[in-house]
């Protein structure tokens, strides 16, 4: 796998039916999507600046490669929107993303 394909982590993310929604104020932001049903149903993960979404066992692999993480949380092989330095939750907002999803990558 190549982390540096991906990019730093940019904020937390759901992926529900092919959409990814982005958590650009803070993790808390996907709460709030617990009313439309995409919560409980989601996968969890991170958007990266090179415009990926990742699950949270990826993420930690791409936090870690960047020094993105302030303090570890439990479970200690995944990724929480905790974990990220403060500066890390959002490091820059885009007008424009074009998300992708990679499939069929190989931990390593």
């Amino acid at each position: 796998m190549n982390i540096e394909e991906y990019g730093k982590i940019v904020c937390a993310a759901l992926l529900h039916k092919e959409t990814i929604y982005m958590a650009e104020e803070g993790h808390y932001a996907i709460f709030t999507m617990e009313e439309k049903g995409v919560l409980r149903n989601a996968i969890q993960g991170f958007v990266t600046e090179n415009g990926y979404f990742v699950d949270r066992t990826v993420g930690l692999m791409i936090a870690n490669y960047y020094n993105q993480i302030q303090e570890k949380h439990p479970p200690e092989d995944q990724l929480l929107s905790e974990d990220l330095k403060e500066k890390s939750q959002l490091l820059r907002k885009k007008e424009e993303y074009t998300y992708r999803l990679k499939r069929n990558y190989k931990k390593e």
